[in-house]
Formats: structure tokens, sequence, C-alpha cells
């Protein structure tokens, strides 16, 4: 093999090194970049579970100085929907850290 073929095949397994490498560091970036957005989310899901949080505290706050026996405030409606509300952001939280679990089990 002459030095010019030698030089020729380097160059060629150089340039296939390159592009694999740029490959991966093309598919970490959108993992990455997917990983962002999931936490985000989680982040968006914990904010409103905080609200869902203060918004039963404060029903059930208000019915009981309203005068209202503990029975009534357990099984008030509107505390019903706030707590289903919160128990299906709860949900998609989980999913979302799952996706998360699942994504760094790839690499």
């Amino acid at each position: 093999m002459t030095i010019f073929q030698r030089l020729k095949h380097d160059v060629k397994a150089g340039l296939a090194t390159l592009r694999h490498g740029t490959a991966q560091a093309a598919i970490r970036a959108l993992e990455e970049t997917e990983l962002l957005r999931i936490r985000l989310d989680i982040r968006k899901f914990d904010q409103q579970l905080e609200e869902l949080y203060r918004d039963v505290g404060e029903r059930a706050i208000h019915l009981r100085e309203a005068g209202e026996p503990v029975e009534r405030v357990l099984y008030d409606t509107e505390i019903d929907r706030l707590v289903k509300e919160i128990q299906a952001l709860k949900d998609a939280r989980e999913k979302l850290e799952s996706e998360i679990t699942e994504i760094r089990s790839e690499r």
C-alpha cells in the first residue's frame, strides 16, 4: 500500500468516525431536549398541584368556619372534584417521570 493509499484510507476512516460522533452528539442533544421538556411539564404539574392543594384547604376551612360538620366537609362535592383532579395530575406526573426513567435507561 502506497503512502497515498494509506492517507486516503486514514482520511476515510477519520470521516466515518467523525460522522458517527456527530450522529451520537445529535442523538444525545435530542434526548437532553426531550428530558428538559418533560422536566418543564413536571414543574407545571407541581405548580398546579400546589394550587389544588391550597384550594382544597381553603374550601375545607371555609366550610368549617361556616359551621359545617366534619362529615359535610369530607363529603363536599367541590372538595371531591378537586381531589379527583389532584389524583389525575399525580398520575400524569408519574407517567412523565417514568418517561424520564425510560429515556435514561436507553443510553
